[in-house]
């Protein structure tokens, strides 16, 4: 399964935020402006997201398409999604618990021990030993990714939008990757770059409509280009995500690791 940690870098992204009812002032730079929507966007206490993504892994194409809801506030969030990789197609699925995934697909069930149903990976665990606090990296406050574009290269603003009928307005930022939290570690060990940062507010409500980005990372040596789309509604609905039980879950951690070319 060379796929799944894809998968792994492709589903978590769903884990931002939801915002406050009223807009940005309307006469702050684009820079400041996003950053403002951002942390409007962090305070509301749960959201609906629906995800959309292409990557390759050793040249064959990834696809993955799905939908969830999260509560911001216990850092827990849930997430069905279809995929097709390599020939194969299936469903997965995810449920986040902090910096720990869960998750459930027929494609690897049988391979599973006796009696357990749901794959367990402990990110913070994993990546200790390299170093690297995953914590940081797996932020549900979409305000520390957003303000870090303050460091950015440039933000501009695109134009208007309509996103699943609301009026948005488009910003695009270049990453300056040196301004990312532990960059240097995380370039060691993936070899990650980045591509352009989409984000678009609404005009009314303040709120992140949709978020996309690309990337690419080293896995075992051979690059892997990943690009995402977020979709964000239901800003404050109940949220009722249930963790699995240990007695249910097989905890691959370290066989994870090794999936990640450490």
């Amino acid at each position: 399964m060379r796929w799944l940690p894809l998968l792994l870098l492709v589903l978590p992204l769903a884990a931002c935020g939801g915002g406050k009812s009223s807009a940005p002032p309307s006469n702050l730079s684009p820079i400041a402006y996003v950053k403002s929507a951002a942390s409007k966007t962090a305070q509301a206490p749960s959201e609906h997201a629906k995800i959309t993504a292409n990557a390759t892994v050793g040249g064959q194409p990834l696809t993955v398409s799905g939908a969830g809801d999260f509560d911001n506030k216990t850092h827990l969030g849930s997430v069905h999604a279809d995929f097709s990789v390599a020939g194969l197609s299936g469903t997965i699925d995810e449920v986040l618990d902090g910096t720990t995934i869960y998750m459930k697909s027929p494609l690897f069930s049988d391979g599973l021990p006796k009696g357990k149903t749901w794959l367990k990976l402990d990110l913070q665990k994993a990546l200790a030993t390299k170093g690297i606090d995953f914590s940081s990296l797996l932020s549900q406050d979409p305000a520390q990714t957003l303000a870090q574009l303050q460091g950015s290269g440039s933000v501009t603003k695109v134009g208007e939008e309509t996103i699943d009928g609301a009026s948005t307005t488009h910003y695009r930022a270049t990453i300056d990757p040196s301004k990312l939290p532990q960059f240097e570690k995380i370039e060691a060990l993936t070899g990650a770059k980045y591509g352009p940062y989409d984000v678009w507010i609404g005009n009314d409500d303040g709120y992140v409509h949709k978020m996309s980005l690309s990337y690419s990372v080293g896995v075992k040596g051979a690059k892997q280009s990943v690009s995402t789309t977020v979709s964000f509604s239901d800003f404050g609905k109940s949220v009722s995500v249930t963790v699995p039980s240990d007695s249910e879950s097989f905890d691959a951690t370290n066989a994870s690791l090794k999936g990640l070319g450490a």
